[in-house]
């Protein structure tokens, strides 16, 4: 992540909690969608060939990233599935 511009970054948040903007207070306020406070979580999980993708649960601000060979695995395969939920639209519409 910390090799990601300013753009890619909005679109990981936005990706993981549903939102690119980080809230005024910060991360520790961070809340879900029914208004309850919910940390932006990290899970790993073992890379099976049903979990080969990073997959996020944007009620929760979780995402279950599967433990890649190396770095520059894991940063092509979350920036797939960054750009795999762009192409869909999935409430990427930043203005």
């Amino acid at each position: 992540v910390a090799d990601f511009d300013s753009e890619m970054k909005a679109r990981l948040l936005q990706f993981v909690t549903g939102s690119s903007g980080v809230p005024a207070r910060g991360f520790a306020v961070l809340k879900s969608n029914d208004g309850n406070l919910r940390r932006f979580t990290i899970n790993g999980m073992p890379a099976t060939d049903r979990a080969i993708y990073p997959v996020t649960h944007t009620c929760f601000n979780r995402i279950d990233l599967p433990c890649y060979e190396s770095k520059q695995v894991l940063k092509e395969m979350l920036e797939l599935a960054i750009m795999n939920a762009l192409a869909v639209g999935a409430g990427f519409n930043r203005e």
